[in-house]
């Protein structure tokens, strides 16, 4: 049986596994519509698996009788959440994901990708941050020294970077990378007093309907054909529902800022995920960057390194 804290890992890794599988997709639906348009496409899909997820939380778990000739009690219904416990942050949560995808979508358009890559992790430094003035988590020796050698080994996987043009750009990046951020402090802060999965599904729901608002979003998003709704469908299974519910479960376990830092782990899944399924092997910068990225998420859990 895992410890919370093991649990909280292995989601933070699945989510980090997540996010990297999304990239595929998401990459061959974008050849199909524009930014806005998959943004709310992606949401739509995830809001109605959103669905299944949050009945299946809220199923009582049965439990095996203790004595056979005892006569055992029925079992009791999950306790009911106030509402302003799933309605409050989900709230917050969707005006994120709208602001987040907004944003990174306006970076996309003007930033070239490795160094929009590159900016968008810097959600673990925005996470660190919010974390230690909301949270009063510490962010101690050994998460800061980890979180700069992760970011330093994906510049090194992404180099070289394109400065040319980018200084519109980079407030966007920032900007998504800031939204994304506050969402995992967010959830932080309320994940043992809310349902998981019944919060993200309020999220997503909230933001399509808001984003419904938009004039001819949804009519466009329609009539973007078949071949880019199958790709919409990969990408959101693995990105806005799955990965963002594994992101909320391993906050049970792990403090914001650690949960952070493994998600940047993605590139590398993202690495082995292309080397396996379309056979395109990384260059030796790459590699030495993912090992460089490896060593700064393992420097926060080695606890024996008594100098850091």
């Amino acid at each position: 049986m895992l410890s919370e804290r093991g649990r909280g890992l292995a989601f933070s890794l699945l989510g980090a596994v997540c996010s990297a599988a999304y990239l595929f997709p998401y990459k061959r639906a974008a050849q199909f519509a524009p930014a806005d348009v998959l943004a709310f496409a992606l949401l739509v899909v995830a809001a109605v698996l959103s669905l299944g997820a949050a009945w299946v939380e809220r199923r009582p778990v049965p439990v095996a009788p203790v004595a056979p000739v005892a006569p055992v009690a029925a079992e009791p219904p999950v306790p009911a959440v106030p509402p302003r416990l799933l309605w409050a942050p989900a709230l917050l949560l969707a005006v994120l994901t709208i602001t987040g995808n907004y944003c990174g979508a306006q970076a996309v358009a003007r930033l070239d990708p490795a160094i929009n890559s590159v900016l968008l992790r810097t959600e673990v430094v925005f996470v660190g941050v919010l974390g230690a003035l909301l949270l009063r988590e510490p962010v101690t020796r050994r998460l800061a020294v980890g979180g700069l050698t992760a970011l330093a080994g994906l510049c090194v996987m992404r180099w070289p970077l394109s400065l040319e043009a980018a200084s519109s750009g980079v407030p966007w990046a920032l900007g998504a990378a800031a939204s994304f951020g506050s969402m995992q402090v967010i959830t932080r802060r309320v994940i043992h007093r809310i349902l998981p999965a019944g919060v993200n599904m309020l999220r997503l729901w909230i933001a399509v309907g808001l984003l419904g608002c938009v004039p001819h979003l949804l009519e466009r998003a329609l009539a973007a054909g078949p071949r880019f709704w199958i790709s919409v469908a990969g990408a959101a299974c693995f990105g806005p529902f799955a990965g963002r519910l594994c992101i909320m479960y391993s906050l049970r376990g792990l403090r914001a800022a650690e949960s952070a830092l493994l998600l940047l782990l993605a590139p590398v899944f993202a690495f082995t995920i292309g080397f396996v399924g379309w056979g395109t092997v990384p260059s030796g910068r790459e590699l030495a960057g993912g090992a460089l990225m490896l060593i700064g998420i393992a420097l926060p859990q080695l606890g024996a390194l008594a100098w850091l």
